[in-house]
């Protein structure tokens, strides 16, 4: 079994910059908080947030 590696800083600024958008743009407030929970997140639970909004993890393979 292989193991892949997901370039980890650039999906965590992603789900920030998205966020962030939804904050700045609509004033969706749980956005920002979202924005902020992103940053403390560990490596795993960043690839789980990501795969439950539907993001294609192939765009970070390094």
């Amino acid at each position: 079994m292989g193991f892949t590696t997901i370039d980890i800083d650039r999906l965590r600024n992603d789900l920030m910059s998205e966020n962030l958008a939804g904050y700045f743009g609509a004033g969706l407030g749980g956005m920002l908080i979202e924005a902020i929970d992103i940053q403390k997140m560990e490596p795993e639970d960043l690839v789980q947030l990501a795969q439950n909004q539907g993001i294609d993890l192939r765009r970070y393979l390094v």
